[in-house]
């Protein structure tokens, strides 16, 4: 008898919710430049949150290396000026990134 969740696993990963608005799928804006911003504002919402939790850091895996320098700059508008991103010779693209609140100024 076989399993059908025994099945092999499809190459690359797809959204749970779909991008709709991206050039490849027929709409007006550049794929990576879409996923770029909408990441941005992930890393944004989870430094609000942070915010309001007063948490000393704030951890956000699985984040596009390219984006380190905006994820800086969103951070220390937050109040999250040091950053540390932890990446991989494996994953180079895809990084792990801690905020930490600096001393009171």
């Amino acid at each position: 008898m076989s399993d059908d969740l025994d099945q092999p696993e499809p190459d690359g990963m797809t959204l749970a919710v779909p991008f709709t608005l991206v050039k490849s799928v027929g709409g007006p804006y550049d794929d990576e430049a879409f996923c770029a911003g909408f990441q941005a504002g992930e890393v944004d919402r989870a430094l609000d949150m942070g915010v309001a939790a007063r948490a000393e850091t704030v951890r956000f895996p699985m984040a596009r290396t390219a984006l380190l320098k905006q994820f800086e700059l969103i951070a220390m508008n937050r109040g999250y000026p040091i950053m540390n991103a932890d990446t991989s010779s494996e994953w180079p693209e895809w990084c792990d990134v801690t905020f930490t609140r600096g001393a009171a100024l």
